[in-house]
């Protein structure tokens, strides 16, 4: 293989964007990063809101952002899950655990095609409040090469799914009460 000294320049380029974009706790917003973060109190203890969370099986009687949810709960494992945003057609990821702390957080990290070119690590964050209430905060971040391009094309849809998975979870979480005080924290 006899590679031009520019096209060797293009692939370490190309390589050390991937790296940059792909991993890491401490990424920052950027035109490689983003994020996108919710948050909503659900009249139902951790323990309730986990419950549901856990019930893959019931996700497509629930959840209009997570249509269908196959998979063990265990870190390591690989769930199969079907996206659906507003106005387009279900997208099947294989994200990967990363943790899965009953009554406190699930998160998992998923790509498409190849690391680096547009990974996201959702999560769940369940915090214990007062009166038997739980504060869900819920979040993904976004890396890769094609986030400059997916985030004019998908942004806006993400964020309303995950306020209506919120809200959907809340009222499931809760029975026929509501969510106080849905709250986004993804800068739009």
């Amino acid at each position: 293989m006899n590679l031009s000294i520019p096209t060797l320049l293009r692939l370490a380029a190309l390589v050390c964007l991937s790296a940059c974009c792909s991993s890491g706790s401490d990424q920052r917003e950027g035109f490689f990063q983003w994020s996108i973060a919710t948050a909503v109190e659900i009249d139902a203890p951790p323990a309730r809101v986990w419950e549901v969370l856990a019930d893959l099986p019931a996700y497509p009687e629930w959840n209009p952002f997570i249509v269908e949810a196959r998979g063990k709960l265990a870190v390591g494992e690989t769930l199969s899950l079907r996206m659906l945003l507003p106005g387009r057609d279900p997208v099947a990821i294989e994200p990967r655990l990363l943790a899965v702390e009953p009554g406190r957080e699930l998160r998992w990290k998923g790509q498409l095609l190849l690391p680096g070119l547009f990974d996201g690590e959702h999560a769940f964050l369940l915090t214990p409040l007062p009166d038997g209430r739980t504060r869900l905060d819920h979040s993904e971040r976004f890396g890769g090469l094609l986030l400059p391009i997916a985030r004019r094309m998908i942004y806006d849809a993400t964020v309303q799914s995950f306020r209506a998975l919120d809200a959907a979870l809340a009222q499931r979480a809760a029975g026929s009460a509501t969510a106080f005080g849905a709250v986004d924290r993804s800068g739009s």
